[in-house]
């Protein structure tokens, strides 16, 4: 019997096949991981294919067992960012791997065990190829040739009208990053609007709204990752959000409980964007990188030129996500970063929200009148830990420890510090003068986490999608004033700026926006362009999600 095992391990045939079924096994699980149902054989067949071509094409195998030990890195770096993004990892997103070490407790809580299944073949292939040695066949070129024309092949097929090669070019590995090299190296054609509507601001003659905020300050506080079923909702006869509940019910409060977030990869600083400009940020990368040198036409702007000083205030280093040039560009007189701030205490990444609140309004008393301050809080941020002192919702013994009952105490502490935000406005004597906007930057609960989606699922009594975790809360509050209406028009973030001029007394918008002013419209559409596949799409009645690929 040993002598027989002797025999079959000699045998190069074993190693030969080995190295096949390790291939097609690496790329199935690849590609079930990666979620892909449709078309999936296709893609499995013409990958496994490919890599299979390629090793043929070298007598010295450790050349292409080198690049397939890469490719299982960027396949690992895929997986990551498709737990997250829902796609493939771009060649422009790499550009933010200078962010890598602060984001770095987000990536590990996607990354999955099973991941590191691809690795499994990687020294059984070393094993082969240490068995089979340098094969003797010189001309071994032309395979390795064919295996890139049949890439090619395919990648111009995905070009045509072909439904089916059109998905293969979105989906499969090899083709998907091939021609995001090419895209990325030679710029992606982009089609030119032949017209833009000049003017589709509609002003309602004799509406009490148009106009009631005309000459305040205007105040915008970003909430970071506020999702909206905090709002209204008890913990176990622990109301989550107290204040702005309140807030809600007061005179003169506006609230918009269909409201979703609409950003792309730059998270937090896309929903400042889409937010300040009524445009969407890119999917390829984050958009305070790559369009850092725009000039914008946006709310700052517009206000601006409208007599108002405008300033940003973040407690956080000025230069990440590249705020100490975009908000400029965006038309910010000023930029008031982490060295603006004096916290007493550190918390998660910076200045508690009660202290930057505080120390905020402080700034506001230096501002010229009429101002608008746009403010982006932080202690709301993932992991969303909380030190006891600062928890103020009492957790049933399953939820203690877990991502949602750390959320629970995060997103109330954070409601609270809104209390010292309104107080201090008020002792400042900046309060009665002003319009106040509270709004969420994105989810905090991923819903593609199982036991987020269990916990939400039980809380919610009702299945946690992705529309609840998208439904961000959007309060608009104008002090002294009484009309207190909840609006259920489906919007994003798209739509704060030509709702909020409607709500100043613009009786027309000088600059291209994409959004549409929620008080006077009709229904709703909602845009997803990066958690959902592009091309899906919220309204009033319908939550239509894209296929995966793009078909």
């Amino acid at each position: 019997m040993p002598d027989q095992i002797i025999t079959l391990l000699k045998n190069q045939n074993l190693w030969k096949w080995l190295i096949l079924v390790g291939i097609f096994f690496k790329i199935l699980l690849f590609y079930l991981m990666m979620q892909v149902e449709m078309n999936l054989a296709f893609y499995w067949i013409g990958t496994a294919l490919v890599l299979s071509l390629f090793f043929r094409g070298f007598r010295n195998l450790w050349i292409p067992f080198g690049i397939y030990a890469g490719m299982t890195l960027l396949m690992l770096a895929d997986l990551t960012f498709n737990t997250y993004f829902n796609g493939y990892l771009s060649v422009n997103m790499m550009g933010s791997s200078k962010y890598l070490a602060d984001v770095i407790g987000v990536i590990m809580e996607v990354v999955r065990p099973q991941f590191f299944l691809l690795f499994l073949d990687l020294p059984i292939l070393a094993l082969a190829i240490a068995k089979l040695g340098e094969r003797g066949e010189k001309r071994r070129w032309p395979i390795g040739l064919a295996s890139m024309g049949l890439i090619l092949i395919l990648i111009l097929g995905s070009l045509t009208g072909s439904p089916l090669l059109r998905s293969y070019g979105n989906m499969e590995f090899f083709s998907f990053h091939i021609k995001d090299i090419a895209t990325n190296i030679l710029g992606e054609k982009v089609q030119p609007v032949s017209q833009v509507e000049e003017e589709c601001f509609e002003v309602v003659l004799g509406d009490p709204l148009f106009g009631i905020a005309q000459g305040r300050n205007l105040i915008v506080i970003q909430l970071e990752a506020f999702q909206n079923f905090a709002i209204d909702q008890n913990y176990f006869n622990q109301e989550i959000s107290p204040v702005l509940n309140a807030l809600i019910e007061d005179p003169g409060t506006l609230y918009f409980d269909n409201y979703y977030m609409q950003i792309a990869a730059g998270n937090t600083s896309d929903a400042e964007f889409a937010t300040n400009n009524s445009l969407y940020g890119t999917e390829s990368s984050y958009t305070y990188e790559i369009y850092k040198d725009n000039s914008f036409r946006g709310l700052p702007v517009l206000l601006k030129e409208s007599g108002y000083q405008t300033v940003a205030m973040h407690g956080y280093e000025g230069s990440f996500w590249s705020r100490d040039t975009m908000y400029p560009a965006q038309g910010f007189d000023r930029f008031i970063d982490d060295t603006g701030y004096q916290p007493t205490k550190i918390h998660g990444w910076g200045i508690l929200d009660e202290e930057f609140y505080e120390q905020s309004v402080d700034h506001m008393k230096e501002f010229q009148q009429p101002f608008y301050a746009f403010l982006v809080s932080l202690s709301n941020h993932t992991p969303f830990e909380m030190e006891d002192l600062f928890c103020h919702i009492q957790l049933k013994e399953e939820h203690q420890g877990t991502r949602f009952g750390n959320y629970l105490n995060s997103v109330a502490y954070s409601d609270q510090a809104i209390e010292t935000l309104l107080d201090e406005l008020k002792e400042a004597g900046l309060y009665e003068n002003s319009i106040i906007a509270f709004y969420g930057d994105h989810f905090g609960l991923a819903q593609y986490d199982q036991k987020n989606e269990a916990m939400m699922t039980e809380f919610l009594g009702k299945p946690y999608r992705f529309d609840e975790m998208a439904n961000i809360p959007l309060i608009i509050h104008i002090p002294g004033t009484k009309i207190k209406r909840t609006i259920a028009t489906a919007g994003g973030q798209m739509d704060f700026l030509p709702t909020i001029a409607y709500l100043m007394g613009f009786e027309t918008l000088d600059t291209v926006y994409l959004g549409q002013n929620l008080i006077t419209a009709q229904s709703g559409f909602v845009i997803q362009n990066r958690y959902a596949p592009a091309g899906s799409f919220i309204t009033n009645d319908v939550i239509y999600f894209m296929s995966f690929d793009g078909m």
